[in-house]
């Protein structure tokens, strides 16, 4: 063999060399940007789940503020219905006392009218002497269940307490 064809074989075996350093390069570097590239879609993929995670969180805080909200409200008409129920009573106490006042005066009435039949506390009573159940209206005037005080004229007795009263 003679030097040159020593010479070309020496230099096809670098250019071999070369070609195969070349593509090896290339394939690494396509290696490299398909690396580069499936990082950069992991970290879009996890900046899309990142903003969905805060609208969750945002979806969650505004939920929980409107439990409490609607926590305070029920709380406010809760108190208020407490409030409501105390006045009531307050005030069905306060009728009820009148109410016991207003029947008394009319006891009171009733055992000094000479035209109805009372007993000595000044509860009405029927021929018999047995107290009647009263039942007053509005008016302030009593009525009772069955008798009436047109039935009383002049000279009916009550019995008091043993004693007779002329009416």
């Amino acid at each position: 063999m003679t030097t040159s064809t020593i010479i070309w074989i020496i230099v096809a075996v670098i250019v071999v060399i070369a070609v195969i350093a070349l593509v090896m390069s290339r394939s690494r570097g396509r290696h490299v940007e398909a690396k580069r590239d499936k990082a950069a879609e992991i970290r879009q993929e996890a900046a899309e789940h990142d903003q969905e995670l805060r609208e969750r969180e945002v979806s969650a805080t505004e939920a929980k503020a409107r439990s409490e909200l609607a926590r305070a409200e029920a709380e406010k008409r809760r108190l208020e219905a407490e409030r409501l129920e105390a006045e009531a009573r307050e005030h069905s106490g306060d009728a009820e006392a009148v109410r016991r006042e207003r029947d008394e005066r009319i006891r009171q009435a009733d055992l000094h009218d000479p035209d109805v039949r009372t007993d000595k506390e000044g509860y009405r009573v029927d021929e018999d002497g047995n107290r009647l159940e009263e039942t007053r209206g509005t008016d302030g005037l009593g009525t009772e269940n069955h008798v009436n005080d047109r039935d009383y004229g002049t000279g009916a007795h009550e019995e008091t307490g043993g004693t007779t009263r002329d009416r």
